[in-house]
């Protein structure tokens, strides 16, 4: 787990300026027995010195992760064919936009036809057999016909009426309107229509392909429906929780920032890699800035508390501990500094949180200039 700090407040940040040299100050400052150091007023403002207290700050609890930029459940489609054939138009190309129900390509094939045969024959005979069971119905109940005679003929003619029913259903399947075929019509070519508007990612066709039936030959995505696949170790899991935001970026292009929500928190985990799956929604606002596929790096804030921090630079970094210069006297032109340790949490973009309450005065800029005087 990560941790980071934001910056609540904004402290002041002075360059060095016109001011003396590390050496230079060091030479001139006063040093006490004890170690503390005093320097005049004009040693402090030509040094860019700045004394003040730690500053209120937001402290963040990060969870690192990978992830990939997808569609979402219903924001990509898979095409292929119900039936075989030769592919004889081909109307979009990778990378091309597509409207829900436009068509993709054409397929042409004998079985094309033989099933709208099929069901032209077939109402045809349905129509014979519906004469039949109506009349011997009517005779039947009249008691003028055996009744198994009528029974075989029921039989028959609701086996055709469920044979034609499901050659109805492959043709709507393959886009074929059997209204047209009952009236006649036959199509020498179906037309195979996207389901969703989006892109095209995938296109592996060209003309005169033979295409076998449920083989994927072209993809379609909604660029407009992604979202952000996240994959994290096991231990990570714990304080995820839906809702939480995360933040995410392209490697190499940190500066620009993006938020999601983490919206779906998997339950199985892959024992090849030993993470799970995560799902976070993006803002429909950032949609248009990504690729299908694109990798990205992200954070997923888990909780946030405020807490006090000060500049790193106002830090003195030794093996066993941290220290700050505080000063602790001003008298007329001089101030007295001391070096005081002090307990220091995460560091963060520049700041360092400080565990010890009620400390004030201390030097957060120039304190760099102390350290060889010490």
């Amino acid at each position: 787990m990560l941790i980071y700090l934001v910056p609540a407040l904004i402290f002041m940040h002075a360059c060095h300026g016109g001011g003396r040299s590390d050496a230079s100050l060091t030479d001139e400052a006063e040093v006490s027995p004890s170690g503390e150091i005093i320097l005049t007023r004009e040693q402090f403002d030509e040094s860019a010195m700045q004394v003040g207290a730690p500053s209120s700050m937001m402290f963040s609890e990060e969870i690192s992760a990978n992830g990939i930029i997808g569609p979402s459940l219903y924001g990509r489609a898979k095409i292929s064919t119900l039936i075989s054939g030769r592919i004889r138009d081909l109307n979009f190309s990778m990378g091309a936009r597509v409207k829900k129900g436009e068509v993709l390509f054409t397929l042409q094939s004998h079985e094309i036809i033989i099933l709208q045969q099929d069901y032209a024959e077939v109402v045809q005979q349905l129509t014979l057999l519906l004469s039949d069971y109506e009349r011997l119905k009517s005779l039947s109940e009249e008691n003028i016909i055996a009744r198994k005679d009528f029974q075989r003929t029921e039989s028959e003619y609701r086996t055709m009426l469920a044979r034609a029913e499901g050659l109805k259903e492959r043709l709507r399947m393959i886009n074929i309107d059997p209204a047209g075929v009952e009236k006649g019509s036959i199509l020498p070519v179906l037309s195979v229509i996207s389901p969703i508007s989006g892109v095209v990612t995938r296109q592996e066709l060209v003309l005169g392909d033979f295409v076998e039936p449920q083989e994927t030959v072209m993809e379609v995505v909604d660029t407009r429906k992604l979202q952000l696949n996240l994959w994290l170790f096991e231990s990570d899991l714990a304080g995820l929780a839906s809702g939480q935001t995360v933040k995410f970026f392209t490697p190499g292009n940190e500066e620009q920032v993006f938020e999601a929500s983490l919206s779906h928190i998997g339950k199985s985990l892959d024992t090849k890699t030993k993470t799970v799956q995560c799902i976070a929604r993006i803002q429909p606002e950032d949609m248009g800035a990504f690729v299908n596929n694109l990798f990205v790096e992200a954070r997923i804030v888990t909780c946030q508390r405020e807490t006090m921090a000060i500049p790193e630079s106002a830090l003195i970094r030794e093996p066993d501990r941290d220290f700050v210069w505080v000063r602790i006297d001003e008298n007329g032109d001089q101030m007295t500094f001391r070096k005081v340790p002090v307990q220091t949490g995460v560091t963060r973009e520049g700041y360092t949180e400080v565990l010890e309450e009620n400390l004030s005065e201390i030097l957060l800029e120039g304190a760099y200039m102390l350290w060889s005087a010490d």
